[in-house]
């Protein structure tokens, strides 16, 4: 082999070593991402931003990466950074349903009014997102537009059945328009079920609450709590009941 030849064999070979390292590295990236989702699907978003820390450095336009620190910092209550977040990947996709729903997540808590009104919106939209169909039936309850956000959660469950989270605030929403009946009969089923969340039995806890079975209510609350602080989560209950008595006269 000449002096020449072995050159540009030599250059070659660093060429497909770069191009190696660095599909190495992209799958790495794609690893951590992958892992971060897990984390905050898990309820673990500190964990997630450490992940992530790493990956925004090479990935710092990267749509889904922005979405996932939005996420993460979301679920950690930093609504700031958030927003931030959200509107990088919204400014890089103007269409990106998943910074929408992040934004409008936001909004419902700290905005209802706003949520609502961002949320009408995406529905005309996205008809056919199950998801916001669910948040704007929770914008609408915020409103005490509870028929109205009973509507929207039963066109949830009618575009994805599976969706346990328009069901179990289809419950909720009947517990706090005073149809008892219809939100146990809604969430027992729910809670009683292997893959339950704390979520669906609180719901289904202030539901047994305003019907009048404390007993029932503090149980249903046990399986997450100690009974102190059952008892702390029941008179909130109360309280919230007590308010939204009288906003009704």
């Amino acid at each position: 082999m000449t002096v020449r030849a072995a050159g540009r064999a030599m250059v070659a070979g660093c060429a497909v070593a770069v191009l190696l390292a660095g599909c190495a590295t992209d799958k790495a990236g794609e690893k951590d991402l992958k892992t971060a989702q897990v984390e905050m699907d898990n309820g673990a978003p500190m964990a997630a931003l450490e992940l992530l820390r790493r990956h925004v450095q090479s990935h710092p336009e990267d749509v889904p990466t922005l979405l996932a620190l939005g996420r993460a910092n979301a679920q950690l209550g930093r609504y700031q950074p958030a927003i931030l977040f959200f509107q990088d990947a919204l400014d890089k996709d103007h269409n990106c349903v998943d910074a929408l729903k992040g934004l409008a997540r936001i909004d419902l808590q700290l905005n209802p009014a706003k949520a609502l009104e961002r949320l009408e919106d995406m529905s005309r939209r996205f008809p056919h997102d199950a998801q916001i169909w669910t948040d704007l039936g929770i914008a609408r309850d915020f409103a005490g537009r509870h028929k109205a956000a009973r509507d929207a959660y039963f066109q949830a469950m009618k575009l994805d059945p599976l969706l346990i989270s328009a069901q179990s605030n289809l419950g909720l929403s009947y517990a706090i328009s005073g149809r008892y009946d219809s939100a146990r009969f809604m969430l027992q089923p729910l809670a009683a079920s292997a893959d339950a969340t704390p979520k669906i039995r609180a719901n289904l806890a202030y539901a047994q609450l305003m019907a009048g079975d404390e007993d029932a209510a503090r149980r249903t609350l046990m399986h997450d709590m100690p009974r102190a602080r059952a008892n702390k989560v029941l008179q909130s209950y109360r309280v919230f009941g007590i308010q939204r008595d009288a906003a009704r006269h």
